[in-house]
């Protein structure tokens, strides 16, 4: 995926109205949601879901999601959040059958990718994720932005990492 269609997916995630098309792909509007977008290349034979960070709507009920995630991992997948984001990777799972997967997500969602992620999914790329001791998967990229609170919170576990094994190219932190 190019830099400029990753952002541009997940520009699409956080929107109401998201785009109709990006770069030939296009928009599923039965199974997007307010939480993540699904796009589709029937050319390419390729279906991106693009899921958003945490929202204010409801009057930011979205960082409740947060919280739960902070005391429990296995918590957070009980949440209206991710069972909605589960509902629409099983859908499109279910209609795209045979097209090749990207998931990609930011923030609250990096979580979202990494559970979701699996050998049904071509690559799973989370930009600036909000993981805690997460195992990264063999097809799970991260991006890591210098400017981000959550990957300047990682900074310190970063550096002992690079000191502690200097040949590790595929890093969580």
């Amino acid at each position: 995926m190019k830099p400029q269609e990753l952002k541009d997916f997940l520009q699409a995630s956080y929107e109401k109205n998201a785009t109709k098309t990006i770069d030939n792909y296009i928009l599923d509007d039965k199974l997007s949601n307010l939480y993540g977008k699904v796009y589709v290349n029937h050319d390419l034979k390729n279906v991106v879901l693009a899921f958003r960070g945490t929202g204010m709507e409801n009057l930011g009920t979205d960082w409740i999601n947060n919280l739960i995630f902070l005391v429990s991992d296995s918590g957070y997948k009980l949440t209206p959040r991710y069972q909605t984001a589960f509902k629409m990777y099983k859908g499109a799972i279910k209609k795209y059958k045979g097209l090749k997967f990207e998931l990609i997500g930011h923030s609250q969602s990096g979580v979202i990718v990494n559970n979701l992620c699996s050998d049904k999914v071509n690559n799973c790329i989370s930009l600036n994720p909000a993981y805690k001791n997460a195992y990264l998967k063999n097809n799970e990229y991260i991006i890591r932005s210098t400017g981000d609170v959550v990957s300047k919170m990682t900074v310190p576990k970063k550096a002992l990492n690079s000191l502690l094994y200097p040949q590790w190219t595929k890093s969580i932190w």
